[in-house]
């Protein structure tokens, strides 16, 4: 972990909630499920949760604005209410009744971690002493307390993953070698949707701008170096006082031009070409995001009427070759033209608009909808899945991780395991009082633990 996120806590509401947690009990916490001789604290869940927040809050998902507490409270479906801390909140929880019913399997199979795995375990947690905690154990405590967990709760969680993993490679193999070949199919066919969509941003970036308001275009980003259009009509040169030609700081020549209205403003070259593009210049947030500002009321209700336009008089059910076409036209969204054969998700896919993957599990194949999403609007088609497409080359960024494992096989795995435990989950006893204001909004954002 990085030494900036190294920090004693105060003592607010939410650190007093984990300190009554783990003083209850013991300083595993009190339990908040359980199936005969095998529990789940309280404080497990919250560490659940916190790494669940961590994930949300990352540049691959929402961001920074998932640290906000008001982020969680947007409703992500009007008909029922339900809010991102609600959503997401219950999924957690049943991942959680999903690892408390595997832990109970592989007592129940009576199988035992090798020594091997523990001394990993155990010295990855010395390590997190050593580097995070300086050295100290209460040091580490207090980082984890953020999160629900202490050094103990943090071994067991540890554990606890590598029991999952190894009662899974016992029930499936190591590579899914016991798998039968008619699951991937049935599994990909039953949990995969495939799309396509024209996507339109609601939102525009915030551009570096000069003395007068206007965007600079630069030639070169990493060097910033301004791009100037001397063929723009009544683009001309100024001179200093010493008759000499005014440079910009890096020696370029610069070229000016004057509006109708008599204002004297510096010539961008805005436009390039495809040899020599330019480009703006994006400013960013303290998180070094991209800022952005919302679409004017006008240009909202333009964007809207175009969007209008094209569901009417060009998209048509069905019609995939013609949306194929449509999306190189139109489309915003440039991983669509990047993955000519569309975008393969699961209703549990990373996916920044949860709106569209929810459609999508609605939809028939060729249906087409208009979708808006926190990021701007999608005109959505559905496309249908071609038979071995999880083993296709060209969708290898869907199926296939950075390290050359299918992911494919992960989801497959965890959702076999999934139906596997089903019969144990329902026998789990959660105490609902102890669960009651333990949510994704009440814990920190776990990145590291």
């Amino acid at each position: 972990m990085k030494m900036l996120f190294k920090r004693i806590l105060m003592l607010t509401l939410s650190c007093l909630l984990i300190v009554m947690c783990l003083t209850g009990c013991s300083s595993r916490g009190k339990k908040l499920m359980e199936i005969e001789n095998t529990d789940m604290t309280v404080n497990m869940y919250m560490l659940l949760l916190s790494r669940m927040k961590g994930k949300l809050s990352s540049s691959y998902a929402f961001g920074s604005q998932a640290l906000k507490d008001n982020f969680w409270d947007i409703v992500m479906d009007a008909s029922t209410g339900q809010t991102y801390d609600d959503y997401y909140t219950d999924m957690v929880l049943e991942n959680a009744k999903t690892y408390l019913a595997s832990l109970y399997l592989f007592d129940e199979l009576d199988l035992k971690l090798p020594s091997e795995t523990m001394d990993e375990i155990d010295a990855e947690l010395q390590r997190l002493v050593d580097e995070d905690g300086e050295g100290s154990k209460n040091t580490l405590n207090t980082i984890l307390a953020e999160y629900g967990a202490n050094y103990k709760i943090l071994r067991e969680a540890y554990i606890m993953e590598a029991k999952i993993a190894y009662l899974s490679d016992y029930l499936f193999g190591v590579d899914g070698e016991l798998i039968s070949t008619e699951n991937y199919e049935k599994y990909y066919q039953e949990n995969y949707v495939r799309f396509r969509h024209i996507f339109f941003f609601t939102t525009k970036p915030v551009y570096q701008t000069d003395a007068n308001g206007d965007t600079i275009y630069y030639s070169d980003l990493s060097s910033l170096t301004v791009a100037y259009d001397k063929n723009r009509t009544g683009a001309e040169n100024k001179r200093d006082a010493d008759g000499e030609i005014v440079k910009d700081s890096k020696g370029y020549t610069m070229w000016f031009y004057t509006d109708e209205e008599g204002n004297e403003h510096i010539s961008y070259d805005e436009t390039g070409t495809t040899e020599a593009p330019t480009y703006p210049n994006p400013i960013l947030d303290k998180d070094g995001n991209v800022l952005t500002t919302e679409l004017s009321t006008e240009e909202h209700i333009r964007l809207s009427d175009k969007v209008q336009l094209i569901m009417e008089e060009q998209a048509r059910e069905g019609e995939f070759s013609l949306f194929d076409k449509l999306v190189e036209q139109y489309g915003e969204d440039k991983g669509m033209t990047q993955y000519p054969g569309g975008y393969y998700l699961t209703r549990s896919s990373d996916y920044d608009s949860p709106e569209v993957v929810k459609a999508l599990f609605e939809m028939n194949t060729g249906e087409i909808r208009r979708i808006e999403s926190d990021y701007g609007i999608h005109i959505v088609m559905k496309y249908e899945l071609p038979e071995g497409g999880y083993a296709a080359e060209e969708n290898a960024d869907f199926f296939v991780s950075e390290d050359g494992t299918y992911s494919f096989m992960t989801q497959l795995r965890s959702d076999m395991l999934d139906s596997y435990v089903e019969k144990y989950k329902i026998e789990i006893v959660v105490d609902e009082e102890r669960l009651k204001g333990i949510t994704m909004k009440s814990v920190g954002a776990n990145y590291y633990y």
